[in-house]
């Protein structure tokens, strides 16, 4: 799903690809010919270790801990749980599971003096330091995040480039508005994705704070209403961007909707 801030090494693919995406949405909607240059450098240097991630983890210059994914592992793991009890199963191996990810999480990846999880580059060995909406949302949404954590991050949300305030609550961007290498229209770079936003919005609900997460409501419903159900926004105009009719998009706007009134 998400973008990452690592670095792969200027290496280019073979070229033997086409890029479909030019033909359809504009090109400052995506990402650079440069960084496809690394998907399909990435893609081949996968194949040629027959997609063993044993193999690809000896040298590949591509290896991160993601914040985002790490927290829906951990959503997972106590969903199956949960499902366990439910059928009469033994939910211990996935509570075990859950645990363990909760705590790599909480003692790699959060940055105590950015108030934020940090994704982390096992390559270069070191976080990567980077306000992203996305580590800020997951483990919220997830239940990862200790109540004085939580107001951390929420702290983070209101006073860096996200614009979540108490007088005014717009959605909140992929990417840290002031950030370097900010691009309101390149897919992980900055524009509102509604997805983010929805596990940001239940995550606030679930630590208590309900003002931010009715008005985060009120802003998903009044944006599909003007815009459409578009892949994804940009974050200053709130112009829709990428695929127009986005079922993602769509679906998630009917789980806003039927909190309404709540």
């Amino acid at each position: 799903m998400g973008p990452n801030h690592a670095t792969v090494a200027p290496q280019v693919g073979s070229g033997r690809y086409h890029r479909a995406d030019i033909h359809t949405v504009s090109a400052s909607d995506r990402p650079t010919s440069g960084a496809y240059d690394r998907f399909a450098y990435l893609v081949e240097f996968f194949a040629d270790r027959d997609y063993d991630e044993a193999k690809i983890r000896q040298d590949c210059p591509f290896l991160l801990q993601d914040v985002l994914f790490n927290s829906l592992l951990y959503k997972a793991d106590r969903d199956l749980a949960e499902i366990a009890r439910i059928v009469g199963e033994d939910p211990s191996p996935h509570e075990e599971l859950a645990k363990k990810t909760r705590s790599a999480v909480e003692e790699k990846l959060w940055d105590e003096d950015r108030g934020t999880y940090l994704d982390y580059d096992l390559v270069d060995g070191r976080p990567i330091p980077v306000y992203f909406g996305p580590n800020l949302a997951g483990p919220l949404y997830a239940g990862i995040v200790e109540q004085d954590r939580a107001k951390r991050v929420v702290d983070t949300l209101e006073n860096e480039g996200f614009g979540l305030t108490d007088e005014v609550v717009t959605l909140i961007p992929s990417y840290d508005l002031h950030g370097f290498g900010f691009s309101e229209e390149r897919y992980w770079r900055g524009p509102v994705w509604i997805n983010i936003n929805w596990f940001l919005m239940h995550g606030l609900e679930a630590y208590g704070y309900q003002d931010h997460a009715q008005r985060l409501r009120k802003t998903i419903i009044e944006l599909c209403r003007d815009q459409g159900f578009h892949e994804y926004f940009d974050p200053l105009s709130g112009d829709g961007l990428g695929s127009i009719l986005f079922s993602w998009s769509a679906a998630l706007l009917l789980d806003v909707l039927l909190g309404v009134g709540e």
